[in-house]
């Protein structure tokens, strides 16, 4: 799929920070963050309107220029870059705080994302990475290169904690959180769809409130992992 085509796939702004990444953002000991994949820019939306972006250098990269004009939109403020996420226009050591959620699945090579990873962060910086994790009774009806996937557009699905894990010990990461939840997917995410809804439509109270009812997915995880430099 073309990656404009792709961008035409509405991502709702949920208000919704993962509690762990929210740890991450609380601390004190970081001035630039960087979202590798930030999509139409729902994470960093809601971590803006947090409050967990002021005053910080953000950098937002994105191959969609479609994307990428949504994201400058949020606030003026950011620097965005329409770019492959392997291989950015981010100086060398320029970032303390690296974000890329439910990108790695979807890239050419991992390891190429970990190298630029590698490259961009600072010498004490941090990296929050999620992804998807599949047991082998995991299933789900979209197919990709004759697997079944959750996604039609995943090019992998790890079943396994060191085909991730061990790309970044390579790199000279030591893994600080390797933790794994039930996916799920919210009906009224499907309807609202259906209805072409635009991205906003969780500024309603009540709409937040049934997003809370999810339809668990047996045998597919959000896998959240938290590394930094191995000193």
């Amino acid at each position: 799929m073309q990656i404009e085509e792709y961008a035409k796939h509405t991502q709702f702004y949920t208000g919704e920070v993962p509690p762990l990444l929210a740890q991450l953002l609380s601390r004190e000991d970081w001035d630039s963050l960087a979202d590798l994949g930030c999509g139409d820019g729902a994470l960093l939306s809601a971590m803006n309107t947090e409050g967990y972006l002021a005053g910080k250098s953000i950098y937002a990269v994105e191959l969609s220029q479609t994307r990428i004009d949504l994201v400058q939109k949020i606030d003026e403020s950011f620097h965005c870059m329409q770019d492959d996420a392997c291989h950015t226009g981010l100086n060398d050591g320029s970032v303390d705080l690296l974000v890329t959620t439910q990108v790695i699945e979807h890239v050419d090579d991992d390891q190429d994302l970990v190298k630029e990873i590698d490259r961009v962060l600072s010498r004490s910086g941090t990296v929050y990475l999620s992804t998807i994790f599949k047991k082998w009774y995991g299933w789900y009806f979209y197919r990709c290169n004759g697997r079944w996937t959750i996604d039609p557009t995943h090019l992998r699905e790890y079943n396994h904690d060191d085909q991730l894990l061990t790309l970044f010990t390579e790199h000279g990461f030591e893994i600080v959180t390797n933790e794994k939840t039930l996916d799920g997917r919210a009906l009224v995410d499907t309807v609202l769809r259906r209805l072409r809804v635009g991205r906003g439509a969780y500024n309603n109270r009540f709409l937040r409130t049934m997003r809370k009812i999810k339809l668990p997915i047996p045998g597919y995880y959000i896998w959240e992992i938290v590394c930094t430099r191995n000193s």
